[in-house]
């Protein structure tokens, strides 16, 4: 069963679960039927009216569904820092690549200003800079073969970027689980421990979290173990023939045949980006081209990347013209 749950989660494009990969979202998509938060104190959502949709065109990722998040008011009519606004964000985010993230905003500030006072309004905006500005810092870290070490760089640049009380909000509960799941890992693979002895340290470990009994955990536990296993046979340039065999008699034939597939992905998707830097580069480097012509031609060559590859792209862009 857990081989092929494993093998599910892969088909799926699992990577680096829990928070490490940049942009995470709640929800992988976001459906007609989804609702503004409901208020605790007070909630700048669209009670009593019909409810609030993004403005739309018959091309936009948005059109036909219902704001995701919110904000939340407290007595005195000042924002809350809470998993519903960060859902808010990524909400009208979803509109990148279709939309320059300066629209984006511009839309957010419509949506909210009939709902907001100004002080609040230019709070959560500032807010959402902030957010956007740290998921495209965290996207250009990329993601290594050790999960701690990648879990503590996105922990002190959200931190660093945010504050933190900004970010224990944000993302506290995200780094509280995925910490909680390299624990449960290193426990898993230390060989020097009885079968006993490993579920007792086990139960100790989910105890002092406070974590409840977790039927997917295992699955989850797999498919970050298998991810860690990729990151590692890519950077000692391991044959596909013993990834394959070394996959298959750890997580079975199906999963492996996944992994595999993610491999040629992966590799696809390195050569693509490695043509994109070589074309940007000459681009740069041409004196002929007038601002105008080399902008379009810069915006030329990201047009066959889709919202969330265009954003991988920028990011690694930025990262390559601070080095």
């Amino acid at each position: 069963m857990l081989r092929f749950a494993l093998a599910l989660a892969l088909a799926a494009g699992v990577a680096l679960v829990l928070g490490l990969s940049g942009w995470h979202r709640e929800a992988t998509s976001v459906p007609a039927s989804v609702r503004t938060t409901a208020p605790s104190r007070g909630v700048a959502d669209a009670r009593g009216e019909p409810r609030a949709r993004a403005a739309a065109t018959a091309a936009d990722s948005l059109r036909g569904t219902e704001v995701d998040g919110g904000v939340t008011l407290d007595a005195a009519g000042k924002p809350a820092i809470d998993r519903g606004l960060r859902r808010l964000f990524d909400y009208f985010l979803t509109r990148l690549g279709e939309r320059e993230p300066a629209a984006i905003r511009d839309d957010l500030r419509r949506y909210l200003q009939p709902r907001l006072g100004a002080p609040a309004l230019a709070q959560v905006l500032a807010w959402f800079d902030a957010y956007v500005a740290l998921e495209r810092e965290s996207a250009a870290l990329g993601a290594g073969g050790d999960l701690r070490a990648d879990l503590e760089r996105r922990r002190e640049l959200r931190r660093r970027r945010l504050g933190e009380v900004v970010a224990q909000a944000w993302y506290g509960e995200d780094e509280r689980r995925l910490e909680h799941a390299i624990a449960r890992q290193a426990l898993l693979r230390d060989r020097g421990l009885t079968p006993a002895q490993r579920a007792e340290r086990l139960r100790e470990l989910d105890a002092a979290q406070g974590l409840s009994a977790d039927p997917t955990r295992s699955e989850s536990e797999a498919v970050a173990l298998a991810m860690r296993q990729s990151a590692q046979y890519e950077a000692e340039g391991v044959a596909p023939e013993r990834r394959y065999a070394e996959r298959e008699a750890a997580f079975g034939a199906p999963a492996a045949q996944r992994l595999g597939e993610l491999d040629r992905r992966r590799a696809q998707w390195n050569q693509r980006l490695s043509a994109y830097r070589a074309q940007r580069d000459r681009i740069l480097a041409d004196p002929s081209l007038s601002a105008a012509q080399r902008q379009a031609r810069l915006s030329a060559l990201l047009a066959p990347f889709d919202a969330r590859e265009r954003l991988r792209v920028e990011a690694l862009t930025r990262e390559d013209a601070r080095r």
